[in-house]
């Protein structure tokens, strides 16, 4: 099992450091100006990492602007004057274009215990009714490997399925708003009782006050024992455009663009968070249980993205990126009165792709 997880991360960052050189710029349709545009931007940069809500964010949440992971991600301009134009009608192809996202992540034993996992993701765009963007439908799972002694009793296999909604509106040229509600199943698949459900999501207000900073204030419901809601604030600051710092809580991030070609950008980024999640599992003796699991990471990371495009909608092409890592703070914690588990710290590798 150790070598099938080395080749299916290692697989992922070869393909990853592999497709990219004969990747070529997509062209993307133009569709009229709207305030709206900015906002996925921003909202990427200040969702938390972790796993358990990337898929419920609508968004990948590990890449941090920028670059922006979401296809609608040309800031708006706060001082523009311009107006939907009848002479340039809204792409409806390009709009409604579903996006993908997968990756792969693995932390190999310590203390007898190592933890891989595989997580893919949808979103299908419905009808803006009220105009783009359009509200999203979107649907996950990931699949967690636990590989530990018999004798700590955990589980094996852990699955997780998620079903939900988001939708960012504009108030007006400065200020958005953006709504989530998801449901969650999580579990080994023999308990399914209803510690597995769980509900998440957020609301958030982003205020873009000029093109050099970005602020956002809100609150996640995470689905998390430990850490049911959590409040997301900060700011995002843009001194320049190869040069992002993320000031945003808990998961600050300072990203720097390397190269750019008129096919790709490459940046390298470092930050910090955590990640985790909580799952309804069946212990050896038939008891039911709910586990959380949580650590903190460390990671130095790289990622390669089209050309951004301003005045477009639907996908910019294929994003890959690829992370290295340090995690700590490991520990598993359970519902009925059982000790929490501690492990020591480890590696991380991870690898992404989205389109």
């Amino acid at each position: 099992m150790l070598s099938l997880r080395l080749f299916l991360i290692f697989s992922m960052i070869g393909y990853t450091l592999g497709i990219q050189q004969s990747l070529h710029a997509q062209t993307e349709t133009p569709a009229y100006a709207f305030p709206s545009e900015q906002s996925e931007t921003v909202l990427a940069g200040f969702l938390p990492i972790d796993r358990s809500l990337r898929v419920e964010d609508g968004l990948p949440l590990d890449q941090v602007i920028p670059p922006s992971d979401d296809p609608m991600d040309e800031p708006f301009d706060s001082e523009s004057d311009e107006s939907p134009s009848s002479e340039s009608p809204l792409d409806l192809k390009s709009l409604m274009k579903p996006r993908f996202d997968s990756s792969a992540e693995w932390e190999p034993k310590v203390n007898g215990v190592g933890i891989s996992s595989y997580d893919l993701s949808m979103k299908i765009p419905v009808y803006p009714i009220f105009g783009p963007p359009p509200p999203f439908l979107n649907f996950g799972y990931s699949f967690t490997q636990i590989d530990a002694p018999a004798a700590l009793d955990l589980p094996q296999s852990l699955n997780e399925f998620s079903f939900g909604m988001s939708w960012m509106r504009p108030i007006n040229k400065k200020w958005m708003a953006r709504y989530m509600l998801n449901g969650v199943f999580a579990s080994d698949m023999d308990n399914t009782s209803s510690t597995a459900w769980q509900i998440r999501g957020g609301m958030f207000a982003m205020y873009r006050p000029n093109e050099t900073w970005n602020f956002a204030f809100g609150a996640l419901a995470t689905g998390q024992s430990d850490l049911p809601v959590l409040p997301v604030v900060g700011a995002i600051w843009q001194p320049r455009p190869s040069l992002k710092i993320d000031l945003m809580l808990p998961n600050p991030r300072i990203s720097l663009l390397l190269s750019e070609t008129e096919q790709r950008q490459h940046w390298a980024y470092v930050g910090g968070g955590f990640s985790g999640g909580t799952w309804a599992y069946r212990r050896a003796n038939g008891l039911g249980e709910r586990l959380n699991y949580r650590e903190f990471r460390f990671v130095l990371g790289w990622e390669s993205t089209p050309p951004k495009k301003p005045g477009s909608f639907g996908s910019s092409g294929t994003r890959l990126n690829a992370e290295i890592g340090y995690v700590f703070g490991r520990k598993f914690e359970f519902d009925n009165s059982v000790p929490d588990i501690k492990i020591d710290n480890t590696l991380l590798l991870r690898s992404g792709v989205s389109f």
